[in-house]
């Protein structure tokens, strides 16, 4: 048979043909057979590069909610009946009837499966901050997302991730109450003082009450904000997200992710509260970039998140304005299940964030095994634990230090170098007895990183690049050499890189990750993460590659490829 002739004989004519229909025509297709209705739909999909709808779909909605994008589409479907992971974006959605128009569609396409894991609900929603909106529509808002949010719940998802969610927030301001201000005064002894939270506790009572007994009632700490009064009403209604009575009943969430602390205010708080609280979460992300100024308000919302999770198993914190860490990592003493902790750099904007920070607490948790940050940071831990008992520091710890590499000039390489050499030094006077220490390296153009490095240790080998005396200038002697069997660590490498998986295992990215390998002789393991903060299972490089990477790296036993 012809090439002609299978693609008259397939789908592709079908799927070309549909794809070129007006929307009206298209959603009529969809509805005269169900294999119409696959090929009609795919096409849609197609458009938005989305191949498997059941597995994984992103949805980019469009602002004018008759348009068809992919969230229409698969509401047209009648196939995809279970959802493993989906993103909703409302990026292109400015107005704020389109976005609960879209976010009543979102629901319907949740009730309508039969199980979804992983939701991820992207609401940049700063748009709607400085627009006019009454009363009515406010609770109208609330009203939608409460429902949508139900849904997701109800349909077993474990993993909920959030994205924006500031809309109506700056309306709740934290009350100028003085009895809470006075409860951040010290008037007692730090072994005998209360958390800003306790102490505020009896100052907070509920100022909200239900009628109907099968309703929950806002929470306490609710009472803590009011609303500003609009120019049209003296008091203004208290309005918010109202968890449902049956939350614990049907949650099955694990996993969640905060990128913005709107959901941790009103309206939005009372129903996030009351889910991490009923859900057995034992793994969150947090970005605290935008938190609240109010210095009382972020610490109520710091103690009420400690409240929430006290079994949480796995921290991973992205951004944070200067200051603001020195009152999280006094909390992580709370968490006393903690294993995973995972603070990147940009945490620390400057060095005072890390001296100012007291890691007693951390350094007695009983569980942790894996802390991942800067090489400041890391140094800070592991020289607390020298003040530690042995009995009571965890028998085995894995140490990675995170770096982002935005350079190769050669001041940036020399920084790094003393970055590493001064955590292997903390790590030699630590009392652990098995640690292992990763480097994880992230990139802001990887290859032309690498190239840069490629090209100083060139300048190296031929002995253009040679020590010279005045101290400010930079110069590089020789690669850093970790010696595992002095410190009894084990060296992994973790080199974050945009490339493919058949340009890796074809040796197109020899060089650039070879560059990288010189740094450290002993290296033992090597893992190259190719998309994504938490990739699947580890392909190994074929022998070949191995085999090239151990010619300047003669310890390297394990390279493997994740994506």
């Amino acid at each position: 048979m012809s090439v002609l002739q299978d693609f008259w004989c397939t789908d592709e004519l079908a799927l070309h043909t549909f794809a070129s229909l007006p929307a009206p025509d298209l959603r009529n297709c969809a509805q005269v057979s169900r294999s119409f209705n696959r090929t009609a739909v795919q096409s849609v999909l197609d458009q938005h590069k989305i191949w498997n709808a059941e597995q994984s779909a992103v949805l980019q909605l469009a602002d004018n909610p008759n348009d068809l994008d992919g969230l229409s589409a698969l509401l047209l479907s009648v196939h995809v009946k279970s959802l493993a992971s989906v993103t909703f974006s409302l990026e292109r959605v400015t107005a704020l009837q389109s976005a609960l128009k879209a976010f009543h569609k979102m629901q319907r396409l949740v009730g309508r499966m039969a199980s979804l894991h992983t939701v991820y609900v992207n609401w940049p929603s700063d748009a709607y901050q400085n627009q006019p909106i009454s009363d009515k529509m406010l609770a109208t808002a609330c009203k939608c997302l409460e429902e949508f949010l139900d849904t997701i719940i109800s349909k077993g998802c474990a993993t909920l991730q959030f994205n924006g969610f500031n809309a109506f927030a700056s309306k709740y301001k934290l009350k100028k109450n003085p009895a809470i201000r006075a409860a951040e005064i010290p008037r007692a002894p730090t072994a005998e003082r209360l958390s800003i939270w306790e102490g505020a506790r009896g100052y907070l009572p509920s100022l909200h009450t239900r009628a109907t007994s099968d309703v929950l009632s806002p929470l306490s700490e609710e009472g803590n904000y009011s609303r500003k009064p609009s120019r049209f009403s003296i008091s203004t209604p208290w309005i918010s997200l109202t968890p449902s009575p049956k939350l614990g009943q049907v949650t099955k969430l694990t996993t969640f992710y905060a990128y913005s602390t709107g959901v941790f205010r009103p309206p939005f708080s009372q129903w996030t509260f009351a889910l991490l609280k009923a859900s057995a979460v034992t793994s969150m992300c947090l970005t605290l970039q935008d938190m609240p100024d109010d210095g009382v308000e972020s610490k109520l919302m710091l103690d009420r998140l400690a409240e929430a999770i006290p079994d949480v198993t796995t921290i991973r914190l992205y951004d944070a304005r200067s200051g603001l860490m020195k009152d999280f990592v006094a909390r992580l003493g709370r968490f006393q299940q903690l294993q995973y902790l995972h603070i990147e750099p940009a945490c620390f904007s400057t060095g005072d964030d890390i001296d100012d920070l007291d890691l007693q607490a951390l350094a007695r948790l009983p569980h942790i095994c894996q802390l991942g940050s800067s090489s400041h940071f890391l140094c800070a831990y592991l020289a607390s634990c020298r003040n530690i008992d042995g009995g009571h520091l965890p028998r085995n710890l894995e140490v990675i230090m995170r770096h982002i590499w935005t350079s190769s000039a050669e001041s940036a390489v020399s920084a790094f170098i003393k970055d590493v050499e001064r955590l292997h030094n903390a790590v030699m006077e630590t009392p652990f007895q098995c640690l292992y220490h990763a480097i994880d390296l992230s990139f802001d153009c990887f290859p032309d990183r690498a190239k840069a490095l490629g090209r100083i240790w060139n300048r190296l080998d031929s002995g253009i690049l040679r020590p010279v005396s005045d101290a400010k200038k930079v110069s590089l002697e020789a690669p850093p050499c970790f010696r595992p069997a002095e410190s009894g660590s084990w060296v992994s490498l973790a080199l974050r890189i945009t490339a493919t998986e058949d340009e890796i295992q074809r040796g197109v990215m020899d060089e650039e990750v070879i560059s990288f390998c010189r740094m450290f002789p002993t290296l033992e393991e090597l893992r190259l993460l190719l998309d994504g903060p938490f990739p699947g299972p580890g392909l190994p490089l074929r022998q070949e590659r191995l085999d090239k990477l151990k010619s300047v790296c003669p310890e390297l036993h394990h390279a493997s490829l994740y994506f």
